[in-house]
């Protein structure tokens, strides 16, 4: 597809439409299939980053070319999969979830559950800097120079939190 869109691009614009191209792996579904619409597993990333009823999910189905056999056992494996439609997981938590799944450097099984399970990670996270941010006060200033471990007057903890960042970063 990538030499047809710079055929097309070229054709119609006298432009290459892009200078590079990225590739990834197959995105299935949780249970490791090929994403088609006959099998009604097709995640649409809005519909996990806006949320969606299975009412709806079973609508997108009716739209297209598929027989209504066929239309009727995707949303069977609609219902199987999402019974009470998929929940609203945020662009952050679908982000993170992406680049967790290429980390492992094969097919990404995509689980929505997963997805939401980050979206409760990146509640957290955003809570944790909210709290630390609310202590600082309002008059904080940070410090001039990065902290180290061998800064003067650090308390113990946080000598104790800049090595096992510094192990994290190495």
């Amino acid at each position: 597809w990538v030499a047809r869109m710079v055929m097309m691009g070229m054709k119609l614009t006298g432009k290459v439409p892009f200078k590079q191209v990225y590739l990834h792996a197959m995105v299935r579904d949780a249970h490791g299939r090929k994403m088609s619409k006959s099998l009604g597993n097709v995640i649409d990333p809005l519909h996990v980053i806006e949320g969606i009823t299975l009412a709806d999910l079973n609508e997108t189905l009716t739209g297209g070319n598929l027989e209504e056999k066929e239309v009727k056992k995707a949303q069977e494996g609609q219902a199987q999969d999402y019974p009470d439609g998929i929940p609203e997981c945020g662009t952050d938590a679908m982000r993170f979830a992406l680049v967790a799944y290429t980390a492992q450097g094969r097919d990404i099984n995509l689980d929505v559950l997963r997805v939401v399970g980050y979206r409760h990670w990146c509640n957290k996270l955003w809570n944790a800097i909210r709290f630390a941010i609310m202590n600082l006060g309002d008059g904080y200033e940070p410090p001039e120079t990065p902290l180290t471990s061998a800064t003067p007057g650090l308390p113990p903890a946080s000598k104790w939190a800049l090595h096992r960042l510094n192990t994290a970063v190495k």
